[in-house]
């Protein structure tokens, strides 16, 4: 113990000047942060702020003299450089102070809830996820889709009791080139992907698609015959962002044919139906290979789950005279696939009361007011009761210390 004690290196990393120091710069991380949502959205400040070891701020033109310091560009340090740093200057600051004695119980207490609470949250940015679950009234679903992660999926829908997917990451739609894999009988090239895009149509059959549409020549790409217009993609939380891949298909050296596909940003390439019937023919792009009826398209990345949940009936209330939302509420049935009862399990969902299911999280997050559909958050955490195991340790840790205390002001006050 007392060469940890004595250790120049152990000494300088918990030092209390340097904790200082990483809680001023997270002051300083969260306050900028907290501006840049405004341009970024939540989910860009986080990722830029948060979840890099440094961001990149630039002066604000709104700002005093903004006009003449929009030049100035400060790195920040970023949460996966001071998060660290901080939990191992508890770490050693911890070992370096230890003492196994009554009067320093309460500091070792606290210290070791603020380090879990630290490790909790590192936990939860590499494994949480985020996805939604979008459920027509009186229909089941038993998918959920990623916020933001998309795929490209190819469907064999050949077999009238089941359909055969066969997706392709996000990861790989960035790299482009050639996609060959043993479960398609042809050969991919994705001539153009991105993660948001506008469209416009080429009404006029004298006009020419140009741009990265125009060697498309199957499905409803041609059909509409629609030109892109790539676009970046928007990070606030209500943004529509609408991801499209370009793919060329081919079975050996015969060429089949080159589709679009767009993505509706509800989750669900059927909305398009709802929201613009000329857009239908996106919902379902079939075309036949080998006697075999296939289905292409692009959407947000989909975890199916080993039950259903069905949405017997639900109730949106407003403010009155405003169209601020009072109460959602959606009133579900889970069903089991292995369970033998039919009416499955009953369960209220409504704003701050959610489901938790089978290590799932459903919180209610929108609802259609005209369409009868609701939507689902579906937050899948492991660690969620990390943050709650660190709180009751620095509670205790507080009742030990400050009880500690007062027992001895006690004890001098009665002698």
């Amino acid at each position: 113990m007392s060469s940890l004690k004595n250790n120049p290196l152990l000494k300088a990393i918990s030092s209390l000047r340097l904790t200082l120091f990483l809680l001023g710069c997270s002051m300083v991380l969260i306050f900028i942060a907290t501006l840049e949502q405004v341009h970024l959205g939540i989910r860009g400040a986080q990722k830029e702020y948060f979840e890099s070891a440094f961001g990149m701020w630039q002066y604000p033109e709104q700002w005093y003299g903004g006009e003449y310091l929009t030049w100035l560009i400060l790195p920040i340090p970023g949460g996966y450089l001071v998060g660290p740093l901080l939990f191992l200057n508890l770490v050693a600051a911890h070992a370096q102070r230890f003492r196994l004695t009554w009067k320093k119980a309460g500091i070792q207490c606290i210290h070791l809830g603020i380090i879990l609470l630290l490790l909790g949250q590192l936990l939860a940015q590499l494994i949480q996820v985020e996805s939604k679950m979008v459920i027509d009234k009186g229909e089941k679903a038993n998918f959920i889709s990623r916020f933001h992660e998309v795929e490209l999926a190819f469907v064999n829908v050949s077999d009238p009791d089941k359909d055969t997917v066969i997706a392709i990451s996000e990861d790989r739609l960035e790299e482009g080139g050639t996609i060959r894999t043993k479960d398609l009988p042809f050969t991919a090239r994705i001539q153009g992907y991105g993660r948001n895009c506008d469209f416009k149509f080429k009404r006029n059959p004298g006009e020419q698609v140009k741009g990265v549409a125009a060697e498309v020549d199957r499905g409803a790409g041609a059909e509409l015959r629609i030109e892109l217009e790539e676009e970046e993609e928007d990070m606030n939380p209500d943004a529509a962002n609408f991801a499209w891949a370009v793919v060329e298909l081919k079975d050996g050296k015969d060429r089949i044919g080159t589709w679009l596909t767009i993505a509706h940003p509800n989750g669900r390439n059927d909305f398009w139906e709802r929201g613009n019937d000329f857009m239908a023919p996106m919902v379902s792009q079939q075309f036949r290979h080998e006697d075999q009826l296939w289905v292409l398209e692009i959407r947000q990345k989909r975890e199916y789950l080993p039950y259903s949940i069905e949405l017997a009936e639900l109730a949106n209330e407003y403010y009155q005279g405003t169209d601020l939302p009072r109460n959602f509420e959606s009133d579900v049935r889970i069903h089991e696939e292995d369970s033998a009862s039919a009416s499955g399990r009953r369960a209220l969902v409504y704003m701050n009361h959610p489901l938790r299911h089978a290590g799932k999280t459903f919180y209610q997050y929108q609802m259609g007011q005209v369409d009868n559909y609701t939507v689902f958050q579906v937050i899948e955490n492991p660690s969620w009761l990390t943050p709650y195991a660190a709180c009751v340790l620095v509670s205790l840790g507080l009742l030990l210390q400050f009880g500690y205390h007062l027992i001895r002001f006690m004890r001098k006050v009665r002698s």
